[in-house]
């Protein structure tokens, strides 16, 4: 029912009409809200948009922004429309309970933070997310609260990321959760704030769990990001498989398939990738791992 109603959007965008919140989701999101009986897990699932990625699967020729425009514009109305009840669920979900990793207690804070992604498209959510950053005692809690922030692009998301990395930088693997928080925020800005990131001293090529956590995610997580119409992100994705090809072949191969549905786009993106994948493919002594799917590719 969601992708209906967002990929109706995304044709009214693209048509320049009026997009209009179809009154049977929010019927449906109404009962989901109020049901106390269902598994809160279940219930989370349910109102989790589908991602723009597999919304572009279903289009013949990708719309990059007119899906990232519509599907915001419904969660948005969504929020909206729903406010009184997303945070009435949420208020009764963030009990104060000490951390529990008991099934029912990951699927409370599932659905707290479903209703929490909700509020942040409200004037509300930015202090709700900060309150929660203030009061987590698990990771769950503290990663929602510091990736919505990041997706609404608050202020108070800066210092959230800053003192996250004072508190983990040690731990490897968290970091990598670092990464990718910022690395998924939509806009054509982002693949600057990428490249900065790689000059971090917890990032590394020679690291695929770095690479796949900040270069990997901007290129398949980041619609926006890495289809900026400009052709900027893709130029940077090249230049990175090109240097990955000498340092982990196989690695480098996984990041150029990012550029493996390039035919489906609109002409300009489909032109700019195109002409990335010729240059990856004129490396001379370019590895057979990388030859094989950027050949492929342009076949």
């Amino acid at each position: 029912m969601a992708q209906g109603a967002i990929l109706e959007q995304c044709t009214r965008h693209a048509n320049k009409l009026e997009m209009k919140l179809d009154p049977s989701l929010l019927k449906a999101f109404r009962g989901i809200l109020r049901d106390r009986s269902a598994d809160p897990a279940l219930l989370a699932e349910a109102m989790i948009l589908p991602a723009e990625d597999y919304l572009a699967d279903q289009m013949d020729v990708v719309d990059v922004d007119g899906i990232h425009i519509a599907r915001r514009f419904i969660k948005k109305g969504l929020a909206s429309e729903l406010e009184t009840l997303f945070a009435e669920r949420y208020t009764e979900l963030s009990d104060g309970l000490p951390y529990s990793k008991s099934s029912g207690a990951m699927a409370r804070r599932a659905l707290k933070n479903v209703c929490l992604s909700y509020l942040l498209e409200t004037q509300a959510g930015e202090s709700l997310a900060t309150s929660q950053l203030d009061s987590s005692d698990n990771m769950t809690d503290t990663l929602s609260a510091i990736q919505g922030l990041v997706l609404m692009d608050s202020p108070m998301a800066a210092s959230a990321l800053s003192e996250f990395e004072d508190k983990w930088s040690e731990d490897a693997l968290v970091m990598d959760k670092w990464f990718s928080m910022q690395a998924v925020q939509p806009g054509s800005d982002t693949v600057n704030k990428v490249k900065a990131l790689m000059h971090h001293p917890a990032f590394s090529m020679k690291n695929p769990n770095k690479v796949r956590s900040l270069i990997g995610v901007f290129a398949v997580l980041n619609p926006t990001g890495f289809h900026a119409a400009d052709g900027s992100a893709y130029q940077f994705h090249a230049d990175r498989v090109i240097e990955l090809d000498a340092l982990n072949p196989q690695i480098a191969a996984r990041m150029a398939s990012a550029f493996n549905r390039w035919k489906r786009y609109d002409e300009g993106r489909k032109a700019l990738m195109k002409s990335q994948l010729q240059r990856i493919a004129a490396v001379e002594n370019l590895s057979s791992d990388v030859s094989e799917i950027v050949n492929n590719a342009l076949r």
